[in-house]
């Protein structure tokens, strides 16, 4: 059975708490879109304000609108800036004006999941997500509350490993990762791109403690759950340890002296704090060091318009995936300031 760590203070604990209860009421939101039981979500949902936070809207929500959010499944926004990003042309390829069609996308997903499973590690990657589904559905039992994992649904990680296979990128960071479903899929198309690779990311472990009574509430709801043992990006899969690494702790603080110690950036994707500052915060950090042609990605977008926002900002093409996944196409030369 866990226990608290002596090193930790109770002040250290109770400030945590406080940051995992955040992160929650926002990943609550993605648990009733993601999840199989989404109506108990949605009617607490319902329930709680319109605004998480500034700009950052709960989706669940009766006034929730898209326009404010600028949550527009499957547009190309900027689709007229020009950009050599590869993964901004495949996107314009299968695009009918400045949309893609949902249908476009079912052939590229099954092509990349069928890719995955040649892939050496594929097996394991998804022996540990069944294992995540009962370990959540024997503690929904025990305790009669409502856990999510807080990773991303099976179709938006086809669409992180077709991503990588089309960028080639050298140098991933992520921000926010728990059980690492997103983690894992990018490391096996790293892995099948070639042994360079390599995957840098951060992350606060919310690791379940049943010896802590906040965590066994009935009737509470409970995301960014990661099991007894285990911590973040555990669903990486062993053969490829040595190409990530994860530090623990919130992006806030660590995320800029980790943009500071690497020389460039190909991808960043962004899976932390969903609050608008924090994701605009993160995109700019990245801008430091990304390379020509490199690619932010972030989850989650039907939160808030940062990701629209900061397309805008420098003046380069994005796309919504299906309202979860967005992206910008960036190159230095297309970018203001550069």
């Amino acid at each position: 059975m866990a226990t608290p760590d002596p090193r930790v203070s109770p002040l250290d604990r109770h400030v945590r708490r406080l940051r995992t209860a955040a992160r929650i009421s926002i990943d609550m939101v993605v648990g009733a879109v993601h999840s199989g039981s989404k109506s108990a979500l949605r009617n607490k949902l319902r329930a709680s304000p319109l605004l998480f936070a500034e700009r950052t809207y709960n989706t669940a929500h009766p006034d929730y609108d898209p326009q404010l959010a600028r949550n527009f499944p499957n547009h190309i926004h900027n689709i007229d800036r020009t950009s050599a990003n590869p993964l901004f042309l495949e996107i314009k390829k299968l695009a009918k004006g400045d949309r893609v069609p949902p249908r476009a996308w079912r052939q590229v997903r099954a092509e990349a999941m069928d890719e995955a499973r040649t892939v050496p590690g594929f097996d394991q990657v998804m022996e540990r997500k069944t294992f995540i589904e009962s370990y959540i559905a024997e503690l929904e039992r025990r305790y009669r509350a409502k856990y999510e994992p807080g990773w991303v649904n099976l179709v938006d990680a086809q669409f992180l490993y077709w991503a990588v296979r089309q960028t080639k990128p050298k140098t991933i960071v992520q921000a926010g990762v728990s059980n690492g479903l997103s983690s894992a899929f990018m490391m096996l198309a790293l892995a099948k791109n070639g042994p360079e690779g390599r995957l840098y990311a951060i992350d606060i472990p919310y690791i379940f403690n049943p010896a802590d009574p906040w965590w066994t509430v009935a009737g509470q709801v409970y995301g960014v759950l990661i099991p007894e043992g285990k911590s973040s990006g555990w669903m990486v899969p062993d053969i490829y340890r040595d190409r990530i690494e994860i530090e623990a702790g919130d992006a806030k603080l660590l995320l800029p002296g980790l943009i500071d110690r690497l020389d460039r950036i190909d991808l960043f994707f962004h899976d932390s704090d969903h609050t608008y500052q924090q994701m605009m915060f993160e995109f700019e950090q990245a801008l430091r060091k990304l390379a020509p042609n490199g690619l932010i990605i972030a989850d989650d977008v039907s939160w808030n318009a940062s990701l629209r926002d900061f397309a805008d900002k420098h003046d380069v093409p994005g796309y919504n995936h299906q309202g979860t996944l967005g992206m910008v196409f960036l190159s230095r030369s297309d970018v203001k300031g550069f």
